[in-house]
């Protein structure tokens, strides 16, 4: 159940109960999901960190095409959060729907900066500054409502410093004008690696604010929402508790899994199926604020494992786009 109760339940009356860290509610599935995840690093490294699933090269794609696919990635991961963006700037929300920003000058200069930031991306307009934008309005957000509370969207951090490094690939007009559209040759072997890791730590931090330490707001979720789908499979023993601890330590294992780098394509099949097998019970509010993820998921199930070769298809993908829409400016001159 990788979904956010918040997003559906009044999340005043549910405050996030701190005092279960000291508990077993905290230190069973802390053991549990880093025991997995530790037997995951040494099967890695035991196989000479060869993936259990292939990539687009494995499978015999050309290297021209595996840099043509991957230089359309900041393009997707752009236009992706960029809906995300419009759509909550348009409603006063910051990056999600519990997020609800104040109907005064502050909140409309937040709201009017998520919706500069999504033409940003829309358009591959100053991609740069509108990132550095976007980590601003984050920051802004942890003053303005906790750190907690931003931290459980630390992806849209990720995804700053990802399109930094990158920019926004083809199709953008800073690649029309020749201007801050060249990927940052220093910063891209750490951009997909800070883009997953605080994706990672996203899911983490989720696990426990929503779930572990606040069982009461997921079990009034699931009294509306009867997500529980033990009982139907003959397990009448795992009541709706035992699911929401179960979902807390399956979503924190993912997490930690996704932190530690290895079996990425494996790790994002599997997340697969629950991040979308709520869609067409949730509605609109899942599909819009789970997009940024579905973009990044892309990239990752095509990027892999972190290898130099990776970085070095990207940077040549869109540096290739780059001159190709140069040399058709000129032409035409």
């Amino acid at each position: 159940m990788l979904l956010h109760e918040r997003w559906f339940t009044e999340e005043s009356r549910f405050p996030v109960q701190y005092d279960l860290a000291l508990t077993p509610r905290t230190w069973l599935p802390l053991a549990v999901a880093v025991g997995i995840t530790a037997l995951a690093v040494v099967v890695w490294r035991a196989r000479g960190r060869r993936p259990l699933v292939p990539g687009p090269i494995e499978l015999g794609m050309k290297w021209q095409n595996y840099q043509d696919l991957l230089s359309w990635m900041p393009l997707v991961i752009g236009v992706h959060t960029a809906v995300t963006l419009l759509v909550s700037g348009i409603g006063l929300r910051l990056f999600v729907p519990n997020l609800e920003l104040p109907a005064n000058f502050l909140g409309a200069i937040l709201g009017l900066a998520e919706i500069a930031i999504a033409l940003s991306f829309i358009y591959g307009a100053l991609t740069r500054f509108g990132a550095v934008a976007l980590a601003g309005v984050w920051l802004a957000g942890a003053i303005f409502f906790g750190p907690v509370r931003l931290l459980e969207h630390s992806l849209f951090l990720g995804i700053a410093f990802f399109l930094f490094a990158a920019g926004r690939g083809p199709l953008a007009f800073d690649m029309s004008l020749e201007r801050l559209h060249k990927p940052v040759e220093r910063l891209m072997p750490h951009a997909v690696t800070v883009l997953r890791v605080l994706t990672g730590l996203s899911i983490v931090v989720v696990a426990f604010t929503e779930k572990l330490w606040n069982p009461a707001m997921g079990l009034a979720f699931l009294a509306e929402h009867p997500f529980n789908f033990f009982p139907a499979l003959g397990l009448s023993a795992i009541g709706d508790p035992e699911f929401l601890f179960i979902a807390g330590v399956v979503e924190l294992t993912f997490g930690l899994l996704l932190m530690s780098g290895v079996f990425v394509r494996l790790i994002i099949l599997a997340l697969w199926l629950p991040f979308n097998l709520t869609l067409p019970l949730l509605g609109w509010s899942e599909l819009v604020g789970h997009l940024p993820i579905y973009g990044i998921m892309g990239l990752l199930l095509i990027w892999g494992e972190a290898r130099p070769e990776a970085d070095q298809a990207m940077v040549e993908g869109v540096a290739a786009r780059a001159e190709n829409s140069g040399g058709v400016k000129k032409e035409r001159h």
